[in-house]
């Protein structure tokens, strides 16, 4: 368990929230570079601080105190990306990176929900609420909305949001009452399911419009950013399936379909953008991208394939050690980036 939390914590700061802090800091409007600068210092120190400490000791003093840390960190930088949001025009970009950085903030009652429920000697459902509101407002509101806000940055232009205005603000909006799919789980009264399958719905349905009415400029993305697109959708229209009763049971008993969501989100919607920034455009990692994309596929597949297999008493041979080989050469695909990154400044 220790590993795990290591493995989200890193994962979620030391790659994730950094790297955007770095796309951030070249593609706003020029201000407060030395901030920057600072954020990203103590992004580092505190994500190899949790690593370790959470490695070691689990859930103790040192690893609370680097993710409080942590925690004030990420305000730090929302001050700073909402001061030069006010730079930019009524923009697509601008509506999704602004709703993603106020989503940033709403993760943090999460953690800080914990300590408070730990401390009054609470577990169980609450407890475990408050881990999947930091969850889902970290992947489904933070990481996605930023994802989205750099590909429509680029790829939308000078563009204004008037042709999915609506549809835009519906598709935001919904995020929040979203949440009520992570409570599922613990069979909660019939209202709540009514409230996540109506906002799953409203979730899909408006990214499909937007998708349909910006269809002449998606068609122009490169395959990387329509594997995301892909991902996207896949996304929503899994949030739909699982608000109903029966479905929301199954898949709340079934560990590998959580963490193919959780992996769907981060591997399929957010790494690839993150790689067409940072890398993509600097340096020819043609095949590289191709087999990230492809050992994305194919580990979100095996999370999901081996449930649905086992309703029929199926199992698929050797299935930990498939996954735990895709994990070794994401490894050693991130070492071959790093290569190429050295490479290039010599």
């Amino acid at each position: 368990m220790n590993i795990l939390h290591a493995h989200s914590h890193f994962a979620f700061a030391g790659w994730v929230f950094l790297a955007f802090v770095l796309i951030f800091a070249n593609k706003l409007p020029v201000q407060h570079q030395k901030s920057f600068s600072w954020i990203a210092l103590l992004t580092i120190l505190s994500s190899y601080g949790m690593l370790v400490s959470f490695s070691i000791q689990g859930y103790k003093l040192i690893s609370i105190i680097l993710s409080t840390l942590f925690l004030f960190v990420t305000y730090w930088f929302a001050y700073v990306v909402l001061g030069r949001l006010r730079q930019m025009g009524q923009l697509v970009s601008k509506q999704l990176i602004k709703a993603s950085i106020w989503f940033l903030i709403l993760s943090s009652v999460g953690p800080f929900a914990l300590g408070f429920l730990k401390a009054l000697g609470y577990s169980g459902v609450v407890y475990q609420n408050a881990i999947y509101f930091y969850l889902h407002f970290q992947l489904n509101g933070w990481m996605l909305l930023a994802a989205l806000g750099l590909i429509a940055l680029e790829f939308l232009k000078d563009q204004n949001h008037q042709p999915i205005s609506t549809w835009l603000k519906l598709f935001i909006g919904s995020t929040l009452p979203l949440f009520f799919i992570f409570t599922l789980w613990a069979k909660p009264l019939q209202y709540v399911y009514i409230i996540a399958f109506l906002s799953a719905l409203l979730h899909a349905i408006s990214w499909f419009v937007m998708l349909f009415k910006l269809r002449k400029r998606t068609a122009k993305l490169p395959y990387s950013i329509n594997f995301v697109v892909l991902a996207i959708s896949l996304k929503v229209l899994f949030q739909v399936i699982i608000c109903l009763p029966e479905v929301s049971s199954w898949v709340a008993s079934q560990r590998n379909l959580i963490i193919g969501y959780l992996h769907l989100i981060t591997l399929g919607c957010i790494t690839p953008v993150l790689f067409h920034q940072l890398i993509l455009k600097t340096i020819q990692t043609e095949l590289l991208n191709r087999f990230y994309l492809l050992l994305s596929f194919a580990y979100v597949f095996l999370l999901f394939l081996q449930p649905f297999l086992g309703l029929y008493a199926v199992v698929i041979p050797y299935y930990q050690d498939l996954l735990f080989i895709i994990s070794v050469l994401f490894a050693g695909l991130g070492l071959f980036y790093y290569l190429r990154l050295r490479l290039l400044r010599v």
